[in-house]
């Protein structure tokens, strides 16, 4: 079902590919690495290759990304960038500020852990 939904929306946009995605985030001054490894973790989890990830798309309505998914997502992603796990702390002081759960979220959210 959520495949289909989502052939739907990638048939309805243009193609963004992974280093136009990757340049838009770099714009907004977050790091690229961190860019390049949150676009493979997501792409990873929704397994369509031919797939276009816009940053702005909200994980959990586009993607059908869960709660305990989204945690999985992050924690890799701090693995990958030798970064300590994220906590709950962390998350509930972001989402103060941001409402969707996006790729600047989690840019945000690595951010604020690196500091």
């Amino acid at each position: 079902m959520n495949e289909k939904k989502l052939q739907k929306l990638n048939e309805s946009r243009p193609n963004l590919t992974r280093s136009e995605y990757i340049n838009r985030l770099s714009k907004k001054g977050f790091d690229k690495i961190h860019v390049e490894v949150v676009y493979d973790k997501i792409q990873e989890f929704i397994q369509m290759d031919d797939f276009s990830i816009y940053p702005e798309d909200d994980l959990h309505k586009i993607y059908g990304i869960e709660d305990l998914d989204y945690i999985d997502i992050i924690d890799g992603i701090c693995e990958k960038l030798n970064l300590r796990k994220v906590e709950q702390k962390d998350i509930n002081e972001l989402n103060k500020k941001i409402k969707t759960f996006n790729a600047e979220y989690i840019l945000t959210l690595i951010n604020n852990i690196v500091k």
